[in-house]
């Protein structure tokens, strides 16, 4: 912009010397060739809208301020103008921004995330729009960013929020085999959507809300994930059906097998995404960790095998090789962040952060989009896609199901996992302006100050288990998984 700002001026001191006579101190437009008034029009409609582009270097951040500014306040996200919404939608987006808060700090967005337990959890724990007896998994996963947000910002309140949550998961109902119901409504079903929903927060809030029985919650969420890879694992596509049915007698489900028909992208995106938040909380020592990391790796491989090669990206749906098939926007978010934190954490080798950086570019290209606002977007999300109940038979999860679907702009499910994607690709150097040019660099170690009072951004005392940036002993540390 600079550039044309000069161009322009001396256009117009040009201008002005060939017309000495006129008394208006600005060129009129018509004077100027047919390219300069392009770039003159171009010019007043930046300047009038506002578009600040230049002033974002991180993708996180701006995709951060632009949700920001297109829902003021957090409770209100999901496409919730006129409620409060307690959802894992919610919480998936929030999760995204406490790392964007965390890894940059930004006392606007702080106060944002605040905003959320402030609004939807009262004096005595109670949540806004939750019900216990729905034993609906997806309720459970706001509880893994307030699980966080209270290790940054203790609350007495969200303490008895989070025990209400985690009390949920011990009594959810399960199949013979161990593994969690979807919901209650969905009796006797395993969703891919489900391990993310449940396990994570059960895996990390062990320690702090069952203090000594943690190795108990690891043993059940590791059984839990290999028992679902089992029964949701297609050899014949290398792939992972949408859900399974113990009864085998759901409309959905095939009568020999009880799994659904297909691999909906985002399911597989929520599993492998889960992998990823349980290998974060399990201990390094603990020695059934190596199982998640094995299945993490067999899943990355299939992932990989389904990566469109044109554009990057991933489809709707994997198994399915149909022209009304469409590049999805939420999936390729997921993959690409599970690509390049595997590759950070050791999980993958340096094929997959191959992979995961032209999977990002091409969520670039493929489906980010910059507004008139100076906000940006992220198109081409499917709005939901499940199976069932019973009163709604066109969820039958056939291909044709699936592109019945509504597809949108910000959905939450794609505004987190592209946060995460965004921060992964800052570490390796990658900004806004470079995306094109530079050439990826390791990503810098995390350290652990050992001994010392740590205080956070505020300069507040903040425990050891602390993630994010933190100062001790005057110096800044950067605390991650």
């Amino acid at each position: 912009m600079f550039v044309l700002l000069c161009q322009l001026k001396a256009k117009l001191i040009m201008n002005n010397s060939k017309y000495p006579n006129l008394t208006s101190p600005i060129t009129p437009l018509w004077t100027f060739n047919n390219n300069m008034k392009r770039n003159y029009l171009l010019l007043l409609l930046l300047v009038a809208i506002g578009v600040r582009a230049a002033d974002y270097i991180h993708y996180s951040e701006w995709i951060t301020a632009s949700e920001m500014k297109r829902t003021p306040h957090s409770y209100n996200l999901n496409f919730s103008a006129w409620a409060p919404n307690w959802s894992y939608q919610t919480g998936v987006e929030l999760d995204g921004m406490l790392d964007v808060y965390t890894t940059y700090g930004d006392e606007k967005l702080g106060n944002y995330l605040k905003e959320y337990p402030a609004k939807m959890i009262d004096a005595k724990g109670s949540i806004t729009g939750y019900k216990y007896d729905d034993f609906n998994l997806d309720n459970v996963r706001p509880g893994h960013f307030l699980m966080r947000y209270y290790q940054l910002f203790p609350a007495k309140k969200d303490s008895l929020a989070l025990d209400l949550l985690m009390s949920q998961l011990e009594n959810q109902p399960r199949t013979d085999e161990g593994v969690w119901w979807h919901k209650a409504i969905y009796a006797r079903q395993v969703w891919l959507d489900g391990i993310f929903m449940g396990l994570p927060f059960y895996t990390m809030a062990a320690p702090t809300l069952a203090p000594g029985y943690e190795t108990e919650y690891y043993d059940d969420a590791v059984d839990q994930i290999t028992k679902t890879d089992q029964r949701t694992y297609d050899a014949a596509t290398r792939l992972w059906k949408h859900a399974w049915d113990e009864t085998h007698e759901m409309f959905w489900a095939n009568p020999t097998t009880g799994l659904s028909q297909h691999t909906w992208a985002r399911a597989l995106g929520w599993f492998t995404m889960a992998m990823v938040e349980i290998l974060d909380a399990l201990p390094e020592t603990y020695e059934p960790r190596q199982q998640v990391i094995d299945l993490f790796q067999r899943a990355m491989t299939s992932v990989v095998e389904y990566q469109d090669a044109a554009s990057g990206v991933w489809f709707d749906v994997l198994d399915v090789d149909d022209p009304r098939n469409y590049l999805e926007a939420t999936a390729s978010s997921m993959f690409a962040y599970c690509l390049l934190k595997g590759h950070r954490m050791g999980y993958l080798d340096d094929n997959f952060l191959e992979a995961g950086i032209k999977a990002y570019k091409g969520i670039i290209k493929e489906f980010v989009k910059q507004n008139a606002n100076g906000t940006i977007s992220l198109t081409k999300c499917c709005e939901v896609s499940g199976l069932g109940p019973e009163n709604k038979p066109h969820r039958d999860g056939s291909f044709e199901y699936y592109m019945s679907e509504n597809v949108r702009d910000n959905d939450p499910k794609g505004i987190g996992p592209f946060i995460w994607a965004s921060l992964e690709m800052e570490r390796l150097g990658f900004t806004v302006q470079n995306l094109d040019t530079h050439t990826a660099v390791s990503a810098p170690k995390s350290c652990r100050p050992t001994n010392g009072i740590r205080y956070d951004l505020q300069g507040r005392k903040i425990s050891n288990s602390s993630r994010g940036i933190i100062i001790q002993d005057g110096r800044k540390y950067l605390i991650s998984h």
